[in-house]
């Protein structure tokens, strides 16, 4: 009698949800979270449409309510937009440091220049003789001999030329520029200094998004309750939001 073949079975590969079905994905976030769809509602989150970067949900299970992505790159996405948004109507909120990366500080200075030495050049007007002579020594720039004659002596310097005024404001406004951001924070404060910079010299805002989104985690900038988020076996990702 012929032994029979043993015919090795492979199991079927489960089979992805469709994000597009509501009921599918419900099903398979109660199946991560051990809960029973018919304890938990489903509804696009309309107010995460309007970044444009695709469908999300919310989803209800008692008092506890999650946001689901299709996938992590849908996350990504949707924090990049949150960092874009937060960006240009916040600025305030990120790190100063971060923001000035990102900032073309060159563009800063050149931009800021003109005003600020035309600042400078009115105050070495106003400021007389003696004390500017006194800061124009101060700051490293060559005193005339007719000048160091008449300090030697004792007496009142004579007024500086305009073309001497025109170096002093040059050197002065060079040294306040050296660190434009610095020099707008010590003007406005730490907050308005940033908007200041933006206004002046822009950001490259989708760079500065994504670097943050990648630097921290999308994560960071979504799930606000716990910072954490997790994954349904068909790779949808959602996140608590309370």
């Amino acid at each position: 009698m012929a032994k029979k073949t043993k015919i090795s079975r492979k199991p079927k590969p489960s089979r992805k949800a469709d994000f597009d079905d509501e009921k599918a994905v419900l099903r398979e976030f109660c199946e991560a979270e051990n809960c029973e769809p018919s304890h938990c509602s489903i509804e696009e989150d309309r107010r995460l449409r309007g970044f444009g970067v695709g469908t999300y949900y919310q989803i209800a299970c008692g008092r506890n309510e999650y946001q689901i992505a299709k996938d992590h790159d849908s996350m990504r996405d949707l924090a990049i937009e949150i960092v874009k948004q937060d960006l240009e109507s916040e600025p305030e909120l990120f790190n100063k440091d971060f923001i000035e990366n990102n900032i073309d500080t060159d563009k800063l200075r050149d931009a800021l220049r003109s005003d600020v030495e035309d600042g400078n050049r009115d105050y070495a007007k106003d400021i007389g003789a003696e004390r500017f002579w006194k800061e124009a020594d101060g700051r490293g720039i060559d005193i005339p001999d007719d000048v160091q004659e008449a300090r030697d002596a004792g007496d009142d310097p004579r007024k500086p030329s305009d073309a001497e005024i025109d170096a002093f404001a040059e050197d002065m406004t060079t040294d306040q520029l050296q660190d434009p951001m610095g020099y707008l924070d010590d003007i406005y404060g730490r907050e308005e200094a940033v908007a200041q910079a933006i206004k002046i010299a822009g950001i490259d805002v989708d760079r500065a998004a994504e670097e943050a989104v990648d630097a921290d985690g999308p994560e960071h900038f979504v799930a606000h309750y716990d910072g954490k988020s997790h994954e349904t076996k068909s790779g949808f990702v959602y996140w608590r939001t309370n």
